[in-house]
């Protein structure tokens, strides 16, 4: 059997008033009159004499400090720092590719590629190379020009040549 009221509830009444009988604005809400959660969050709103006392007993640590620290690096600064790598195994699987795209060349059994046209800055030398590559690169390390000179390749480096 369902109950019915006998009376209306009474916010019915009260839809279309400011406040909806809960006194001053900004009453029964939920977290925006308590001025956040946690320890440190808002605590120039309503928690000052809590915050201070926490921070003479040295919390979270003594060094602590409120506010921010430092600055973010504008992205075009660090886009211009920014190395793309690419591994001897990934050249030895891609090079096929790279010739067929008309991004590398082939001469006989020897392959020539140009890095900086596929905007490659730096050769690695992780895994192995089986054909012979001339690279093109701006950098590359020791291990990388090891194995491709052990391969019957060649590396140029850019950056040596001014």
């Amino acid at each position: 059997m369902i109950h019915m009221r006998k009376f209306p509830r009474k916010i019915r009444k009260k839809r279309g008033t400011r406040t909806q009988g809960y006194g001053r604005v900004g009453q029964h809400r939920k977290t925006g009159q308590r001025a956040g959660r946690g320890k440190t969050t808002q605590w120039k709103k309503s928690k000052k004499s809590y915050y201070l006392k926490q921070k003479e007993l040295g919390f979270p640590d003594p060094d602590w400090n409120m506010g921010k620290k430092g600055f973010k690096r504008p992205q075009d600064l660090v886009r211009i720092y920014q190395v793309n790598t690419l591994n001897i195994r990934d050249l030895d699987n891609q090079i096929e590719n790279l010739v067929l795209n008309n991004k590398a060349s082939k001469t006989g059994n020897k392959y020539a590629i140009n890095l900086n046209g596929i905007n490659i800055q730096k050769i690695l030398g992780r895994g192995q190379i089986k054909k012979s590559i001339n690279v093109t690169v701006n950098k590359a390390s020791k291990s990388a020009i090891e194995k491709v000179e052990a391969a019957g390749g060649k590396v140029i480096l850019l950056s040596t040549i001014k």
